[in-house]
């Protein structure tokens, strides 16, 4: 028993550094980014898990995305109700509950989970990569360079449609946000005035 424990340990070394399985994780990496690349607009329904490692507490949250190319996106977010309204210029954040919309300026930039195969693109120049294949496929990106924003990178991938089904971001401090992608409808039609934004009467209006 001892022998064939080592001969399927030594197997699996072998099979997961082979050049076969290499090409294997380019090519669910290239047919899931082609599957966004193609793609006018979307809708996802998420839920996110924030857990804090020194502390031991975990929040909750549970929202929708809606997102129109170019780069128009919307956000809402329950208990407490958020709405993130924006392009990749600016961004509207209003908490309906305290009557106070920010406005912040992008700089060309829109959130992950408006844009959840960004960590895809172009990953060889800025990650390691290896591949877990479970109920969908968990691809593992470790930065190249080190960044305090990030520490590990795990991308859910659908096996069968090759669509993004979550994403955990692990810090330095080991601290984890986990997205829970579901009810994906690529390619929805979409309202403009989905992604329009008027502060209601009385909201206070903060510049940043």
């Amino acid at each position: 028993m001892k022998y064939r424990m080592i001969f399927f340990s030594l197997f699996s070394v072998m099979l997961f550094s082979s050049p076969c399985f290499a090409q294997h994780l380019d090519s669910v990496i290239n047919r899931t980014v082609a599957n966004y690349q193609n793609l006018n607009s979307f809708y996802i329904e998420f839920n996110q898990q924030f857990c804090e490692k020194t502390s031991g507490i975990c929040q909750n949250f549970e929202g929708c995305v809606y997102f129109l190319k170019p780069n128009y996106f919307r956000m809402e977010i329950n208990n407490p109700r958020q709405v993130y309204v924006g392009d990749s210029i600016s961004l509207w954040l209003y908490f309906p509950d305290k009557k106070r919309a920010i406005r912040q300026h992008l700089g060309g930039q829109i959130p992950f989970a408006v844009n959840p195969d960004i960590f895809l693109k172009d990953y060889t120049t800025r990650f390691n990569a290896e591949m877990q294949i479970g109920n969908n496929y968990e691809i593992i990106l470790s930065p190249k360079e080190e960044t305090e924003i990030y520490q590990k990178i795990i991308v859910s991938i659908d096996k069968q449609k090759y669509e993004i089904v979550g994403i955990s971001i692990i810090d330095e401090t080991e601290s984890e946000n986990k997205f829970v992608f579901q009810n994906i409808q690529l390619n929805k039609k979409l309202s403009r005035k989905l992604f329009e934004f008027k502060p209601p009467k009385g909201t206070e209006i903060i510049e940043q």
